[in-house]
C-alpha cells in the first residue's frame, strides 16, 4: 500500500499543474522519495504499480463494454426494468450519439455514476505512459545492487509493453494522439498521426520482447503481467489496426502479424483450453491468457466500480444479486444477429457454455455467462471475480488466420480458424477462400471474443463500422473518413497548448 501511494504521490507531482502546462513534468531529483529505486523490491513494487493504474484507467468507466461491445449496436437496451433507473446510454452509443454520454442531459443525472466523461479523457492513459517512462529511465541509469542487468532490461520491456498497451487503447478511442516516450518531457505536443504511433510502439515492442519471458514459474505471473506471448499478440493487434488505415502498406503488417503468430503458436507456451474449461478461461491466468487486467476482491484488486464490469449489462439473478434488482440482464444480444452467428442445426459447445434457454429472448430475461460459470453467493451487489481478458492465445490465432486470408493463403488461415472451431465442438469450415473466408474468420471473431470488448474496435479496422450487416446502426463512409468512428476528446486537452486539435468530427 506505501508503494501504491507513493506511485500515485510521484505521478500527481508530476502531472500537477497540468492544466496550466501541457504534461508538465518536474525532474525527479525535484521530487520526494528520490531514494525510492534503490533496490529490486522498489522496481518490483513499482512495476506491479503500473498494472494496477492501468487497471484503474480502464475501470474509471465501462470502456470495454460501451466502447468494445455497446457501440456496435448488436447489443440492444432491454425494455424490461429492475430498478427503475434509467441506463439508455446503451441506445445513445450504439447510434454514434456520443455528446450526451460526455454532457450528461438534464434528467439523466443516474448516468453519472458510470463516469461515462472518462471516455473523453485521456489524461489518466498519460499517468499510465508517464509511470513507464519513468521506471524505464530510473532503472536504466541506477545502480541498484540486487538486480542484475538481465532483469533490468526485463523490467524495461514490460514498462514498453505497459506503455504500447495505453497507447493501443488511446488510438482505438480517440485516433491521432500527442505521443512521447521520455520521462521528463514538457514542451506542448501536436497530436500524432495513429499510424505513426502505432508504427513507433510495433518498433519499441519488437526491439525488446526477446526480454521477456515467454511464461513465468509462478503461475500467479501467468497472464498478469506481461510476457513474451503478451508482446507478441500487442503487436499483432497493432499491425492489424495499422494495416486497416495504412493501406498501401497493409501487406507488410499482414506478414508481419502471420509470422509472430506463427511464433506464438511454436513456442508451445500457451494452448488453447477444452472449451469446458471456459470458467478457468475467464477467470483468468490461464494457459490461454496472453494478458489480463486482473480483478480479486480479496486482494483489493478490483475495478474503480462494480458497474463497469463487462458482465454487468448481460447477467442477472442468480448471478447477479440481491435478487430484487437484478430479475433482468440491462442489455441482451440482439435474437437475429445471434441467429447468423450461431445457424440453427450447427452444433456450437459455445452455445451449452455460453447461454442459457433465453439465447433468442430479445429483452432482459437473455443472459451471458461467459464470465459467471458459479452463482454468487450472499446478497451484496456485486459481480464475479473473472480477470478482464485483454489479449488471448484464441485470439492471436483468428488474427494469424485474418491475416493469411488477406495475404490470399487460404488454406493455413482455414486451418488457423479451424483449431478454434475444433474447440469449440463446431463444424470445420471447408467453404471457399477469398471474401468468404474472410467473413468466416470475422463471424468466428465475433462468437469467439463475445463481450470481451474487441467488438466495435475489429469493426472498425476493417472497415465493417459501415456495413448494417455487422453494425446495427452503420456509419456512412463519409461519417467514418471523418472520424465518427472516434470518441470527443475532453477539451481540457487545449489548455496551454497550441497545438493541440479536437476531433473535428464532435465540433458540432
Amino acid at each position: 500500500m506505501y508503494r501504491r501511494i507513493y506511485l500515485i504521490a510521484c505521478l500527481l507531482l508530476v502531472t500537477q499543474g497540468g492544466c496550466k502546462k501541457f504534461l508538465d513534468v518536474k525532474a525527479l531529483d525535484r521530487l520526494s522519495g528520490n531514494a525510492f529505486f534503490q533496490n529490486a523490491s522498489d522496481v518490483e513494487d513499482n512495476m506491479w504499480d503500473i498494472y494496477g493504474l492501468f487497471r484503474d484507467v480502464v475501470g474509471s468507466c465501462p470502456l470495454y463494454a460501451v466502447a468494445g461491445e455497446v457501440r456496435g449496436g448488436m447489443l440492444g437496451y432491454s425494455p424490461q426494468k429492475n430498478d427503475g433507473n434509467d441506463r439508455s446510454f446503451v441506445e445513445y452509443a450504439a447510434k454514434n450519439d456520443l455528446l450526451p454520454l460526455i454532457y450528461t442531459p438534464s434528467g439523466k443525472d443516474f448516468w453519472n455514476i458510470f463516469d461515462l466523461a472518462n471516455l473523453s479523457d485521456w489524461k489518466p492513459f498519460y499517468r499510465v505512459i508517464q509511470a513507464c517512462n519513468i521506471l524505464q529511465y530510473e532503472v536504466g541509469r541506477r545502480v541498484i545492487p540486487d538486480l542484475s542487468n538481465v532483469q533490468k532490461l526485463e523490467y524495461q520491456a514490460e514498462a514498453t509493453f505497459m506503455r504500447c498497451l495505453a497507447y493501443w487503447t488511446m488510438v482505438r478511442l480517440w485516433g491521432d494522439v500527442a505521443y512521447y516516450i521520455d520521462a521528463y518531457h514538457e514542451a506542448p505536443l501536436p497530436r500524432e498521426k495513429m499510424v505513426t504511433v502505432m508504427k513507433n510502439c510495433i518498433a519499441d515492442l519488437s526491439g525488446v520482447m526477446d526480454n521477456l519471458p515467454w511464461t513465468f514459474t509462478d503461475p500467479a505471473n501467468r497472464g498478469a503481467r506481461a510476457s513474451k506471448g503478451a508482446a507478441i499478440g500487442l503487436i499483432m493487434e497493432m499491425n492489424m489496426w495499422n494495416a486497416g488505415f495504412d493501406k498501401a502498406n497493409a501487406q507488410q503488417y499482414y506478414r508481419s502479424t502471420a509470422d509472430l503468430g506463427n511464433e506464438l503458436i511454436q513456442s508451445a507456451a500457451y494452448e488453447l483450453l477444452p472449451i469446458d474449461q471456459s470458467f478457468t478461461i475467464f477467470k483468468g491466468r490461464s494457459k490461454e491468457s496472453l494478458f489480463d487486467i486482473v480483478i480479486s476482491s480479496n486482494y483489493g484488486e478490483t475495478l474503480s466500480e462494480k458497474w463497469n464490469d463487462l458482465s454487468e449489462l448481460v447477467v442477472h439473478y442468480p448471478y447477479k444479486r440481491p435478487a430484487a434488482n437484478h430479475q433482468y440482464s440491462f442489455c441482451y444480444f440482439r435474437a437475429d444477429y445471434l441467429r447468423r452467428l450461431y445457424p440453427t442445426g450447427v452444433p456450437d459447445a459455445r452455445i451449452e457454455m455460453w447461454f442459457d434457454s433465453q439465447m433468442f429472448a430479445n429483452d432482459g430475461t437473455f443472459l451471458f455467462l461467459k464470465y459467471n460459470s458459479v452463482y454468487e453467493q450472499g446478497n451484496d451487489d456485486v459481480n464475479v471475480d473473472n480477470n478482464l481478458i485483454v489479449l488471448r492465445y484464441a485470439g492471436a490465432i483468428l488474427l494469424r488466420a485474418e491475416a493469411l486470408a488477406e495475404l490470399g493463403e487460404d488454406a493455413e488461415a482455414i486451418r488457423m480458424m479451424n483449431l478454434i472451431r475444433d474447440r469449440a465442438k463446431t463444424t470445420l469450415y471447408q467453404g471457399a477462400g477469398g471474401s468468404a473466408l474472410k467473413d468466416a474468420i470475422f463471424t468466428e471473431r465475433a462468437k469467439e471474443l463475445m463481450m470481451e470488448g474487441h467488438y466495435y474496435f475489429d469493426l472498425v479496422r476493417t472497415g465493417r463500422a459501415t456495413n448494417t450487416n455487422w453494425c446495427y446502426y452503420a456509419l456512412t463512409q463519409s461519417q467514418f473518413d471523418n472520424g465518427g468512428w472516434t470518441w470527443p476528446i475532453s477539451t481540457a486537452s487545449l489548455d496551454n497548448n497550441p497545438y493541440m486539435q479536437l476531433n473535428n468530427y464532435w465540433l458540432r
